[in-house]
C-alpha cells in the first residue's frame, strides 16, 4: 500500500519538474527604465530590461564597446551596459503608419540601431529606417547591450522586442528585417533554439527577412589573418585569430582580443564560425595562413585553429542546420555579391559581399525543412553593408513585406 501511496506522489513531482523545466519564465519588464525625446533619428527610445539571472554582464574589451554618443547616452551613459538591458527604437509614424504589421529592424556586429537611420554615419544617406516610416510602416529597432554579444542572449532581448512591440501596436504578429549577425537572434528564435531558461518562440513573426545572413556560418577571421595584423596595428573593430602575435618586432600577448572564450569579448562572433576550407580553399598569400585555420606557431603567432573556436561556440551554426523555421514564418533572403567595402577587396577567395559567401546566405534548405515558405531568394550585386541601405535593396525589402 505505501507504494502505490508514493508512487502517484512521485509522478507529480516529475511531472512539474519537467514543466519547469522546459516553461521559462519572463523576467521582462515591459516598463521603460528611461524614455529619450530628443534622439536625432527616432521619436523615442526607450531603456529597457529583462532580469533574468541567466544573462548579465558580458565582458568588453575598448574597441568593441558601445560608441555612438546617442547610445552610450540612452544606455545610462555607459558604453560597457549589462546584457540585461537593450534600446528600444520608435521610429517617425510608428503609432500613425497603415500597415498592418510593424517591422522590426536586427543590426549585426559591431553596430547599433542607428546604422538603420544613418548608415554611414555621416548623414549622406536615408537609411532603411526612413525609407520603410515615410511609406506607411509602423517601424521599430532594437540595439542590443554588447554589439558582438552572445546569441542566445540576444534571441531573450528580441523575443521581449516582440513582445513590447506588439503591446504598444496591437498587433499580434511583427515582421523582422536582420542584416548580418542580427540574423543569427531572429533566426534562433523562429525556429525555436534557446538555451533551457529561454522562452519558446511565440509564433509572432509574420514575416522574416534576411539580410546578408551567415545561413552556413562564417570563417572570415581565420581565412583572413592579415586583417589580425591591421586590427592590433590600427586599433580596429573585430576579433583576432591569435593568442600571440609578432608586432613591430615584438611578441604579444593577444588573447584578450581574441575570438576565443580564454579572451571573452566576442561570444557571438564565435558562435557563428564554420568551416568552409573545402568549399574555397584558403589564400596562401596571407601569413602564417596554415596554421591560423588549422592552429599551431607559425612565422609570427600562434593559433588555436578553428576547429577549437568552433567547439568553444557549441557548434551553433551546425545547430541551425538541424533546427528548421517555425511554418507559421514566411521568409526572404538577399545576399550580395560584391566584395569591396570601403572600396577594399575583403574576402577574396569565393563569391561573397565581402564578408559573407553567396553560399552562405543563400544556404536556405534547413530553414524550410518543416513547411516554412521561401519568398524569395535573391543575389544582389551589393557588399555586406549596401544589403541595409542601398536604394535597390530596400525596394526589395519592400516587394518582400508587402507581398
Amino acid at each position: 500500500m505505501k507504494k502505490l501511496r508514493v508512487f502517484p506522489l512521485l509522478v507529480i513531482m516529475s511531472l512539474l519538474l519537467f514543466q519547469g523545466h522546459y516553461k521559462a519564465t519572463s523576467y521582462f519588464d515591459p516598463t521603460p527604465i528611461k524614455t529619450f525625446t530628443d534622439s536625432k533619428y527616432w521619436a523615442k527610445v526607450e531603456l529597457l530590461r529583462d532580469s533574468n539571472p541567466n544573462i548579465g554582464q558580458e565582458k568588453f574589451i575598448t574597441d568593441n564597446q558601445q560608441k555612438d554618443p546617442e547610445i552610450i547616452k540612452e544606455f545610462n551613459n555607459n558604453p560597457q551596459p549589462n546584457s540585461q538591458y537593450f534600446l528600444l527604437h520608435y521610429a517617425p509614424g510608428w503609432d500613425t503608419g497603415t500597415k498592418p504589421y510593424p517591422v522590426i529592424l536586427v543590426h549585426g556586429a559591431g553596430s547599433d540601431a542607428n546604422f538603420f537611420a544613418d548608415s554611414k554615419r555621416d548623414g549622406s544617406i536615408t537609411g532603411l529606417m526612413q525609407y520603410l516610416s515615410q511609406r506607411g510602416y509602423k517601424v521599430f529597432a532594437v540595439t542590443f547591450a554588447h554589439p558582438h554579444g552572445d546569441n542566445y542572449i540576444q534571441r531573450e532581448i528580441l523575443a521581449d522586442v516582440i513582445q513590447k512591440v506588439k503591446a504598444v501596436t496591437g498587433a499580434s504578429k511583427v515582421d523582422i528585417i536582420a542584416h548580418s549577425k542580427g540574423n543569427m537572434s531572429a533566426r534562433m528564435y523562429v525556429s525555436n533554439v534557446k538555451e533551457s531558461w529561454g522562452v519558446d518562440f511565440r509564433k509572432d513573426v509574420r514575416r522574416y527577412i534576411q539580410l546578408g545572413a551567415p545561413n552556413g556560418g562564417i570563417d572570415f577571421t581565420f581565412r583572413n589573418p592579415n586583417m589580425a595584423w591591421g586590427i592590433m596595428t590600427t586599433g580596429g573593430f573585430g576579433p583576432v585569430p591569435y593568442a600571440y602575435m609578432l608586432i613591430y618586432g615584438l611578441w604579444y600577448n593577444t588573447t584578450y582580443h581574441s575570438i576565443y572564450t580564454e579572451g571573452g569579448a566576442y561570444p557571438g562572433q564565435l558562435q557563428m564560425l564554420a568551416r568552409w576550407d573545402s568549399v574555397y580553399p584558403l589564400n596562401t598569400t596571407q601569413q602564417d595562413w596554415y596554421t591560423t585555420y588549422y592552429g599551431g606557431w607559425g612565422f609570427a603567432s600562434y593559433s588555436y585553429g578553428i576547429n577549437y573556436a568552433i567547439k568553444e561556440g557549441g557548434n551553433l551554426v551546425n545547430t541551425l542546420h538541424n533546427s528548421p523555421v517555425d511554418p507559421s514564418v514566411e521568409i526572404a533572403v538577399l545576399a550580395g555579391d560584391y566584395n569591396y567595402i570601403n572600396g577594399v577587396p575583403w574576402e577574396t577567395t569565393g563569391p561573397s559581399d565581402g564578408l559573407v559567401f553567396v553560399k552562405s546566405a543563400t544556404d536556405t534548405s534547413a530553414m524550410t525543412k518543416s513547411g516554412a515558405k521561401l519568398l524569395a531568394k535573391d543575389v544582389y550585386h551589393l557588399n555586406h553593408l549596401e544589403l541595409a541601405y542601398d536604394k535597390s535593396a530596400m525596394d526589395w525589402i519592400d516587394a518582400q513585406l508587402s507581398k
